[in-house]
């Protein structure tokens, strides 16, 4: 963690160091001088901020990072949009964010040249290929086997595809970019929070998939309006389980109880919705298929997650990354006729940045991480 990020975790620790006072504008106390104090703006371009520092380096401060973090845990005003950056058009330094930076000669690799900078404030050099430094091939070849793979592309599909434009890569490479990349994104993406309306409705319902070649049973919850997957849970046994870790992580998500909560008739979701929910929350057992009575939202997101599983034939282990790649993919990527062409990250206030969406989320995972 660098230093303005620990500088924000201090004063973050301190209670009343933030205010939002209009809806694109944030009000940030001084470190130093509590009588003073720094706004923080949005703007089309991201955040800026009056001080010294930001005006100086023209990159994120402590002041920035406060805000991001109060956007991201879904403490600002409620119609404000959650903006994931391209990183590598921001050119800034990836150990301290600092934008002064100068070109410092070439590195070569088997796609050609890659331009490497230095940081005139820590020193230190890096490249701009932000997420996918030491790796044999670009990001284009990496970020479109995981939009390929989670479209229901296996890999060795992606392999042969790769084969026939002349890019040479085992499969095996590319069930490894799966598995890091998965794990990777899910870490940046679990803490943001989508934007969901006064009155959230949460669904949930679990799908049987199989895990190393045994039944394994799937819990998921999302949010009816965006369609946001909200939280999943492996377990391999569907009657003799508990919920209560799956409601947890759904409150996490959203950062509040939801108002309404609809499954089918599992009698672990009742015991749970009391014990994590509360009663202020009204529990809707839907077991029907007339009229509303259904839970027809949360049975196309279990066939999104079937139709997927066919083509892996089935998981390696119960703890693997690919059910968050799925979710990454599913909330971040997928455009939804439902939702009129939207994914349901946008749905929720998220936005992402740039066409190709996995290389804006990695890139802005590797800036996060430093």
């Amino acid at each position: 963690m660098n230093a303005r990020k620990q500088r924000a975790k201090s004063m973050m620790e301190t209670k009343g160091y933030c205010s939002q006072i209009e809806s694109n504008k944030f009000r940030i106390s001084s470190q130093t001088n509590l009588d003073n104090h720094y706004i923080v703006s949005k703007t089309d371009s991201g955040l800026v901020c009056e001080c010294m520092d930001y005006r100086t380096r023209k990159s994120d401060c402590k002041h920035i990072k406060i805000v991001l973090e109060i956007i991201m845990k879904n403490k600002c005003y409620r119609n404000n949009v959650f903006r994931i950056m391209e990183r590598a058009k921001l050119n800034l330094c990836k150990y301290c964010d600092s934008g002064k930076i100068r070109k410092d000669g070439f590195r070569r690799n088997k796609n050609g040249k890659m331009q490497i900078f230095e940081c005139l404030d820590c020193k230190k050099k890096f490249s701009s290929n932000f997420g996918f430094e030491k790796m044999r091939h670009d990001y284009t070849t990496i970020t479109g086997a995981l939009q390929m793979y989670y479209s229901d592309m296996s890999v060795r599909d992606i392999e042969n595809h790769y084969e026939m434009l002349g890019i040479e890569v085992d499969h095996s490479s590319i069930y490894d970019w799966i598995c890091k990349y998965s794990t990777l994104v899910s870490k940046y993406l679990n803490e943001i929070v989508p934007r969901t309306n006064d009155r959230t409705m949460v669904r949930a319902d679990e799908v049987w998939i199989k895990v190393n070649g045994k039944q394994n049973y799937l819990f998921a919850s999302m949010d009816d309006d965006t369609r946001y997957w909200l939280a999943s849970d492996m377990t391999n046994n569907k009657f003799h389980h508990n919920a209560d870790n799956l409601l947890k992580l759904t409150k996490d998500t959203i950062g509040k109880n939801p108002v309404h909560f609809v499954t089918d008739g599992l009698p672990a979701y009742m015991k749970s919705s009391k014990k994590i929910f509360g009663k202020k929350t009204i529990h809707t057992r839907h077991i029907h298929i007339q009229k509303d009575m259904n839970n027809n939202k949360m049975e196309r997101l279990n066939g999104e997650i079937r139709d997927r599983e066919k083509v892996f034939r089935g998981l390696k282990k119960i703890d693997t990354p690919i059910i968050d790649g799925m979710k990454a993919y599913y909330n971040f990527t997928k455009k939804h006729g439902a939702l009129k062409g939207k994914t349901p990250s946008e749905e929720a206030m998220i936005k992402v940045d740039g066409k190709n969406r996995w290389k804006t989320i990695i890139s802005r995972w590797e800036s996060n991480s430093n």
